[in-house]
């Protein structure tokens, strides 16, 4: 019988019958496997379709930790193993650390930096100095610096260098980040933190304060000076490194979720819009209206991080402003050559002389309007 099996006494042809019988079944049975697994690969490729391109899109859209996190990343800030009081470590002589109240039901407070102009830093070397009294010194006027989203305030120690040859520099650290109150950062609450020590400045000295802010930080003091444009208190002057119009025109550009989710039809319905709907708007171009000083804009054309190309729209923005009460606007575009990209631009060497010149620009407006 072909299926039965051989024994001692069985001829060669007995055999080879039986090994016949069994090659059908043994090739129907790797057919059989080999389509299961088939199958079973294809349902986890489906699965974990649905999961990254359907599922987390739309646990993006109602998870607004996720998107906090994305416009506001408080974790792993460069550079680590900060030292906020260690000045030394860092070459900021003539500097003093605080902490300043801006939510006093919640108890928050944000850490601040206030370094000296440099000619006042060997000054400073004497125990009985008074930090406070120097910032009522009208000779030296103040800046207020608003950072990047992705680090902290020591990384700007560089371009606070450069800052201080003309103004007490003023850097301090948004909520949730660096030594400030672990707090959820929104842009509204940081905005208030700013208005907060903006006062705290006013109060201690009627020096002209000028805005500095880089990236994230250039919205969020356009909001901060339109916030306090319907107080009716206008700076001296802005300076905008490297800014964006909107939030989500920026992610739309550079978004870590860009080259993976762009391609789809609800991309942008679950992935950008849900930003303004939870407030982080950070639109640039709209604040800018309420802006009466004038405006000073940094932007190198080899900006990988804010393309150059929203830096002209901001500035477009800015120029539909009446510029005889308003204040004009001024963009320095940076060539390719320097290699300043988007964090580098404190290393252009003639930024001395264009912050000067700012400083004399806005003076002459403030002489003109009587601001």
């Amino acid at each position: 019988m072909p299926g039965k099996v051989p024994n001692k006494n069985s001829g060669v042809q007995d055999s080879l019958l039986y090994y016949e019988s069994q090659r059908p079944r043994r090739k129907n049975c790797c057919l059989t496997c080999c389509l299961i697994t088939l199958i079973f690969i294809l349902v986890l490729l489906v699965v974990a379709f649905l999961l990254v391109f359907v599922g987390y899109p739309f646990l993006f859209k109602h998870t607004i930790d996720l998107q906090r996190s994305l416009v506001f990343p408080t974790d792993d800030l460069l550079p680590k193993h900060s030292e906020y009081g260690n000045f030394k470590k860092y070459n900021l002589s003539g500097s003093r650390l605080l902490y300043l109240p801006v939510d006093d039901e919640r108890n928050l407070v944000v850490g601040v930096w206030h370094l000296l102009p440099e000619p006042l830093i060997n000054e400073s070397e004497s125990g009985s100095f008074d930090y406070d009294r120097t910032l009522t010194d009208l000779d030296y006027p103040i800046v207020l610096h608003f950072h990047e989203n992705g680090g902290n305030r020591i990384q700007y120690a560089p371009l606070y260098r450069v800052l201080r040859q003309f103004f007490h520099v003023i850097a301090f650290d948004y909520r949730g980040y660096a030594d400030s109150s672990h707090a959820l950062p929104s842009e509204d609450e940081i905005v208030s933190d700013s208005i907060r020590i903006y006062k705290w400045v006013q109060a201690l000295s009627v020096a002209d304060v000028y805005f500095w802010g880089h990236g994230i930080g250039a919205a969020l003091a356009t909001h901060t000076i339109s916030k306090l444009h319907e107080e009716d208190i206008v700076p001296a002057g802005l300076v905008l490194e490297a800014p964006f119009t909107t939030i989500t025109d920026q992610l739309r550009e550079t978004s870590p979720y860009k080259i993976i989710y762009s391609w789809m039809p609800w991309y942008e319905s679950t992935m950008l819009d849900p930003l303004e709907k939870n407030g982080f708007s950070l639109r640039t171009v709209d604040y800018l209206l309420k802006v009466d000083c004038p405006i000073m804009m940094l932007h190198a054309k080899d900006d990988r991080h804010t393309p150059f190309s929203l830096g002209v729209k901001v500035l477009k923005s800015a120029q539909n402003r009446d510029a005889a009460t308003q204040g004009g606007v001024v963009f320095h575009q940076l060539s390719h050559k320097f290699g300043f990209g988007h964090d580098c631009i404190y290393k252009w060497s003639e930024l001395p002389a264009m912050i000067k010149n700012h400083t004399k620009t806005c003076e002459e407006f403030q002489t003109q309007t009587n601001y």
